[in-house]
């Protein structure tokens, strides 16, 4: 039973990954006075874009026609990796370290994209990605080291349980929360630390890879956006939520939590401003800081 529901699992989360991108999107809008884009747009523009013709620069080389195949195959095994319904198979792969590999390696297959043309917006957009990455793995790490403290290993499953079985203090929970959140926002490319709807040369990090792209690597950059924001909420819940004993109410548990933080996020952000370049390592200071706070507290007895 425990495959079954993973794999469904792993087949849901892939599916609605766009749609809950559209959520977010939707309610930006709305909450900014727009009538918006509607949910499910975002699977109109894959579907038109994959069936659209694929041409590739003349400067560039394999590493631009692959980089898109391995940004979604590393996002998919991260959703493989995250125990959907709080429970793995046997010997199943769960540890929060092949997560963070799995997000550096797309990020650093992005950025080669970006400077495998040539092109200067490409190039501004992977320095920026990659300057990011520096600031977001440790925050991360910092987010997430109460997990050491908790099952020795960085395993996700003994974490979650051990969270919402009522033994963890509140405090270096909620000290995580927080953390998490504010480091999440940036690994999404989300406000306030990059905006997904801008084309703005001077601004623009992720979008700017993705200029030379058009075709069926387009779709597959469009959706593999998607499901990075899908899968990172997925996990953050699943480390830090609520589980219940039944796999299949978990499961369903995790839909409605995406979809509430998808609407939750578009709000938020409809009351948010991008902070400059230069604000970032401080914004990436205080994240560090609350999670090692937490951790801090954890280890000296206050929250395990």
């Amino acid at each position: 039973m425990v495959w079954i529901v993973q794999g469904v699992g792993v087949a849901v989360l892939v599916a609605v990954a766009p749609w809950m991108w559209g959520i977010a999107q939707t309610v930006k809008a709305r909450c900014q006075g727009r009538r918006g884009p509607a949910p499910g747009q975002l699977y109109w523009i894959i579907r038109k874009h994959w069936h659209k013709e694929t041409t590739v620069p003349d400067r560039s080389s394999w590493v631009f026609r692959l980089a898109p195949s391995v940004s979604m195959a590393s996002l998919v095994l991260i959703v493989i990796t995250i125990p959907i319904a709080g429970r793995v198979p046997p010997e199943w792969p769960h540890n929060m370290l092949t997560l963070f590999f799995l997000l550096a390696l797309e990020r650093f297959w992005s950025g080669l994209a970006g400077l495998d043309t040539g092109g200067t917006f490409g190039g501004l957009g992977a320095s920026r990605i990659t300057t990011l990455g520096t600031g977001i793995e440790p925050a991360l790490f910092a987010a997430l080291g109460i997990a050491w403290q908790v099952s020795g290993d960085g395993a996700i499953v003994p974490l979650a349980a051990h969270l919402t079985n009522g033994s963890a203090s509140l405090l270096p929970w909620a000290l995580a929360s927080v953390s998490v959140a504010l480091v999440l926002l940036a690994e999404w490319g989300r406000l306030p630390v990059d905006n997904p709807d801008t084309h703005l040369e001077l601004t623009m990090m992720h979008e700017a890879t993705l200029l030379e792209y058009d075709g069926r690597f387009l779709a597959l950059s469009e959706w593999a956006m998607a499901l990075k924001f899908t899968a990172l909420v997925a996990f953050a819940w699943v480390v830090l939520g609520p589980q219940f004993s039944s796999l299949w109410a978990n499961l369903g548990l995790r839909i409605v939590e995406m979809a509430a933080t998808a609407g939750a996020l578009g709000w938020l952000e409809s009351r948010l401003t991008k902070l400059r370049y230069f604000q970032l390592p401080a914004y990436f200071a205080v994240a560090a800081g609350i999670g090692m706070l937490g951790f801090y507290l954890a280890s000296g007895g206050l929250g395990l």
